[in-house]
């Protein structure tokens, strides 16, 4: 199927284009996920025989 018949079909539905997304740089990123990061830094799980991962 052509891109073509895509934008076609698309705009017959009324759905319009995605906006262009600016890429971010590997510091926004972790700068939007620090507290998930920071958390996973932190998790500790002890394992029935005793063993702490």
């Amino acid at each position: 199927m052509a891109a073509s018949t895509v934008w076609k079909i698309r705009k017959d539905a009324g759905i319009d284009p995605a906006p262009d997304r600016s890429s971010s740089t590997w510091a926004d990123f972790l700068r939007s996920q620090a507290d998930a990061l920071l958390a996973c830094d932190f998790l500790e799980t002890v394992t029935l025989p005793g063993t702490r991962m």
